[in-house]
């Protein structure tokens, strides 16, 4: 699997999303996020500022970190339980 696809996934699960949930506050439906979400396909640049916004993580760190160290922070910024 894409290593960006896992990013957005890990980060859904961290949130408690469903994908549906995340669909909808992109404007896509539920199966076109299954896509990105498994690999199949790519988020354009509107869609990793989407996401962005959605989870509130820097655009950068989005794209540079690896998805453990993506959770990571947005566990200890958010405080949401492990």
């Amino acid at each position: 699997m894409d290593a960006f696809a896992i990013k957005i996934r890990k980060l859904r699960e961290v949130y408690g999303y469903p994908q549906e949930y995340v669909a909808y506050q992109m404007g896509i439906s539920q199966a076109a996020y299954s896509k990105k979400e498994t690999g199949k396909t790519e988020l354009s640049l509107m869609g990793l500022q989407q996401v962005s916004q959605l989870y509130n993580v820097p655009l950068i760190d989005l794209i540079s970190l690896t998805w453990q160290d993506l959770v990571v922070n947005v566990v200890r910024k958010t405080n949401l339980p492990n």
